[in-house]
């Protein structure tokens, strides 16, 4: 399994150093840069010559998704510019969380939502396979987001959306804190990228838990292939990325993955 770890690209060579096998950046730091910026990150990329192949924070919070006003055509533009850089990084998986920009407005019913939203989620796949990517759909606690909001809804609306380049993400923290059964990772099957972080605080798994070893059992029994990302909170990343990813190999070890 390929353990990696979301932040900054500032954070890529000590991320590197660590052993982490990728850094796991927003699509929104690389959709704000000039091209002139772009181009020089990509040559840093390459100097370093880390990988790149996972990215979150699809959308900026400004861009609601699910309002009367939405325009699909200023999304697939915003998407067009984003998933090429992304593209050109070495990207293959984009996740698809953005609580804020999928929130349910108050005065749209939920049915009403949520055909917006499989609307939305297959122009993402189409925008993807233009671009040679794939989007994994994020569920999300209902802290942060009244839609998609555990690994079962996220498989209905993957379902709906009905496209190839549309696929699924299990998030250990947002699974932890929902109460959800792990069981419903194997039972809807088809995950294809993770994220862990602890439940209390949403710190970096730096000490066990024993929900760990569930979610990575769940994980196995429903052969999964995919990647894990480190999406937490630390205050010294240097000290804590290491024993991060010291305690996620050997769980991963133990199961088998």
């Amino acid at each position: 399994m390929k353990i990696g770890v979301c932040g900054k690209w500032e954070q890529a060579p000590l991320a590197k150093g660590m052993g982490f096998d990728y850094l796991e950046m927003s699509v929104t730091s690389l959709a704000e840069l000039t091209e002139e910026a772009f181009q020089e990150r990509l040559g840093e990329k390459e100097r370093l010559g880390f990988e790149t192949s996972r990215y979150n924070v699809l959308f900026p919070g400004t861009m609601a998704l699910l309002v009367d006003d939405f325009s699909m055509e200023a999304m697939k533009n915003y998407l067009d510019r984003a998933f090429r850089r992304v593209h050109l990084m070495g990207g293959e998986i984009c996740v698809f969380g953005s609580g804020k920009s999928r929130t349910r407005p108050e005065a749209v019913p939920y049915d009403e939502a949520f055909r917006r939203l499989i609307a939305v989620t297959r122009g993402i796949g189409e925008m993807a396979e233009k671009h040679g990517l794939t989007i994994a759909i994020e569920p999300l606690n209902r802290g942060e987001c009244n839609m998609i909001t555990s690994v079962a809804e996220g498989a209905c609306l993957r379902a709906a959306v009905n496209h190839p380049r549309v696929s699924l993400l299990s998030d250990y923290y947002h699974v932890a804190l929902e109460g959800e059964p792990e069981a419903d990772i194997v039972r809807v099957s088809g995950v294809i990228h993770t994220h862990i972080a602890a439940r209390e605080g949403r710190l970096y798994p730096t000490e066990m838990e024993e929900g760990f070893r569930r979610f990575f059992r769940a994980l196995k029994d429903s052969d999964y292939r995919g990647s894990l990302s480190v999406e937490g909170r630390t205050e010294n990343f240097e000290e804590d990325g290491p024993r991060a990813l010291k305690l996620l190999r050997a769980l991963a070890g133990e199961a088998g993955l």
